[in-house]
């Protein structure tokens, strides 16, 4: 007689590196070790039966080419960890074996579901529920195990699970799919339905090998009458078929859903492409004109940078030969006005050849002492742009403001004179004050020249 193989390698058994899925896995692989361990965890599957969770048996990879069972550990605080934690630090040992960095969509674990017929545990060691395996099924789950390790890599299992706290007993593996050049790549081992056929092909053989004899075609089976007390044994398990069976055609109809979104992709890129296509043609085909226009413009604006360039050297030239212009002009006139002052000169000598006394000198220098005084506060500018005369001026109102608030009366009138009337007073007072001490010094300077008095 024949028995069902199933190899299960769906793609909803994806475990990507972004969010809780990897924790979740671990936790369902790893559920009797924790349970074990006092670590209770809930699970989503209505097949578990957590009384039988205890016999679960569970393994990790040990590193060394070998698995064994997992244990508590410490976290860095001193704080005890559920056995499952030892498949994250595996996972994570053989992802740093990975050269790329990770991306957070990449799929770094794929769980794999590998099962017997059912009706031959049934058939063989029918107390399994209660006893377990007998050696005989416990060969067969080795073998598979051998299989996996030869087909994926014993390095690439993170670790597995027997479970037999669910309706048929199966084993359950995790793959990290890293490749021998330090790749993550899941296509490399899950290549599409043909090579699931092929994979399923080879676990046969190896099951053949081991004494099992798989059924290598699916076939419809044989209708059973069965008594009330082995339908009542049977219960659970056709349930349980059910549920397998939904969970199958929506898995299948996510697959069609996704075969079909793929195509649509597919064919979307294969226009995008002839687009691109079509527009590089069409570029091709205009390469040659728009490499001449690009060449015309290009000479284009050498010759207006050259003719700029040229303006600019002209009017520089202009400006220059304007300014040598102007500065010989000035020259001319300052000759000449040099030439006019000679004449004046030769002229007042001409006309006083005596040479002045030094009273009429002093005569002269107090009478252009203002002149000189008013010239000088006018030209001297400030940084601000005004003058000193401006300030003079300004000075000179705040300090007539002054003199009004003194001779105003109680009323505040004032009757004096007028701002302009007071500055020439003012004036003509300082005038007489800078004559009486220049006649003064003047009376020091001869008293010294004549030595003292006898």
């Amino acid at each position: 007689m024949t028995w069902t193989v199933t190899y299960d390698a769906s793609p909803e058994a994806k475990v990507k590196a972004a969010g809780s899925h990897a924790v979740g896995r671990d936790r369902h692989l790893g559920r009797g070790p924790d349970l074990a361990a006092g670590f209770a965890f809930g699970h989503r599957n209505p097949n578990i039966d957590l009384a039988r969770s205890a016999m679960n048996v569970s393994f990790v990879n040990d590193g060394g080419g070998g698995f064994r069972v997992p244990v508590v550990t410490k976290d860095p605080m001193g704080r005890n960890r559920p056995p499952s934690a030892e498949f994250a630090d595996y996972r994570e040992t053989r992802l740093a074996q990975v050269r790329k960095p990770l991306r957070k969509d990449a799929v770094v674990m794929r769980g794999v579901m590998l099962q017997l017929d059912p009706r031959y545990f049934d058939a063989h060691c029918p107390d399994w529920r209660a006893t377990g395996l007998s050696d005989e099924a416990q060969r067969f789950i080795y073998a598979q195990l051998q299989w996996a390790c030869a087909e994926f890599g014993q390095r690439n299992i993170v670790g597995g699970s027997l479970d037999l706290d669910e309706t048929s007993p199966h084993l359950q593996l995790a793959i990290v799919p890293v490749t021998d050049d330090g790749r993550l790549s899941q296509k490399d081992f899950f290549k599409g339905p043909s090579h699931f056929r092929k994979q399923r092909k080879e676990l046969c053989d190896v099951l053949e090998k081991a004494g099992y004899e798989p059924q290598r075609t699916p076939t419809a089976r044989s209708t059973v009458r069965t008594s009330s007390a082995d339908y009542a044994r049977t219960a659970d398990k056709t349930r349980a078929a059910l549920a397998v069976a939904k969970r199958d055609t929506e898995k299948l109809w996510k697959e069609r859903q996704q075969v079909r979104g793929e195509k649509a992709r597919q064919s979307e890129i294969a226009k995008s492409i002839q687009s691109d296509r079509e527009d590089l043609d069409a570029e091709l085909e205009e390469l040659p004109r728009l490499r001449g226009k690009a060449k015309r413009d290009a000479m284009a604006e050498a010759r207006t940078d050259a003719r700029q360039e040229v303006t600019d050297v002209l009017l520089a030239a202009q400006e220059r030969e304007r300014r040598a212009t102007a500065a010989e002009q000035a020259h001319r006139i300052a000759v000449r006005d040099l030439l006019a002052l000679r004449k004046q000169i030769q002229q007042q000598l001409d006309d006083n050849p005596a040479p002045p006394s030094y009273d009429g000198m002093r005569r002269d220098i107090l009478g252009a002492q203002s002149h000189v005084f008013v010239k000088f506060l006018k030209t001297t500018k400030l940084k601000d742009g005004t003058t000193l005369m401006d300030r003079a001026e300004g000075y000179a109102r705040k300090e007539f403001a002054a003199h009004q608030r003194r001779d105003s009366d109680a009323l505040g009138r004032y009757s004096g004179p007028s701002y302009e009337q007071w500055k020439v007073r003012n004036m003509e007072m300082q005038r007489k004050i800078d004559a009486a001490k220049f006649s003064g010094q003047v009376a020091d300077m001869h008293r010294q020249h004549e030595g003292p008095e006898r």
